[in-house]
């Protein structure tokens, strides 16, 4: 082997080596920061005495850490796919300390918002009412999910307030409304595997999911930059 190939095996070695590590190393920070929320999808995975049902309220409040943790393995994620090289646990950190309030507030709603709908879907269902009002909160329901596929790599990239997240958000959960499905796809794919044919990928399921979704919407973020230099030039020529 020749100098130049023995050189690209190993660089290509290394950066593999690197990108399993920042994968593996995103994945940890993530679940030690959703430990509550393990432990219970562990209890109803294996569905030791079938607790979940009842447990509605575990759920939701458990569930409401997992914004700041995901913003912050996708701000890392994000910059990996920019610029090849991160620190990981210095990035994600940061990362997770300045978006904590934001990301906590957007998740917070998010499972308000379901809950609140997933009671009115019971309350429909319960009663003698047209099968379209139930269908129509599923579809609520499902908006706001894929809404969530926007909001969190939004948070991670810029400051805006809460009202323009929201807005930017719904707006290209809409425009862009094949990245928003290939994202949620590739969320129920790479849980799949993890799941059910290959269990080690777990280890770097989380890490997976946010490389792919920041992938996906690499354009997407870049058009809200560019949006966001255009309003700032103006204002400062005005």
């Amino acid at each position: 082997m020749d100098k130049s190939k023995q050189e690209y095996h190993e660089g290509f070695f290394y950066t593999i080596t690197n990108y399993l590590f920042w994968f593996f190393l995103g994945n940890l920070y993530f679940l030690l920061l959703n430990i509550p929320l393990l432990f219970i999808l562990i209890v109803f995975l294996y569905n030791v005495t079938n607790p979940i049902p009842r447990g509605g309220g575990s759920i939701f409040i458990c569930c409401i850490p997992i914004g700041p943790a995901v913003t912050a393995l996708l701000s890392v994620m994000g910059k990996l796919i920019r610029e090849k090289d991160i620190n990981i646990t210095k990035d994600f950190f940061k990362a997770y300390k300045v978006n904590f309030f934001q990301s906590l507030f957007f998740s917070t709603l998010e499972m308000v918002a379901i809950s609140l709908l997933a009671i009115d879907i019971k309350f429909f269902t319960s009663g003698s009412y047209p099968r379209v009002v139930t269908s129509f909160i599923f579809v609520v329901i499902t908006f706001i999910l894929l809404m969530s596929i926007h909001v969190f790599p939004i948070i991670s990239r810029f400051y805006l307030n809460r009202n323009d997240i929201l807005k930017t958000a719904a707006y290209y959960t809409i425009r862009k409304f094949h990245i928003t499905i290939l994202s949620f796809v590739s969320i129920l794919v790479v849980g799949f595997i993890a799941l059910k044919v290959f269990p080690l990928i777990l280890v770097f399921a989380a890490s997976i999911i946010c490389y792919l979704i920041m992938f996906y919407q690499q354009k997407i973020l870049l058009e809200i930059e560019g949006k966001l230099k255009n309003k700032n030039n103006r204002e400062i020529n005005q």
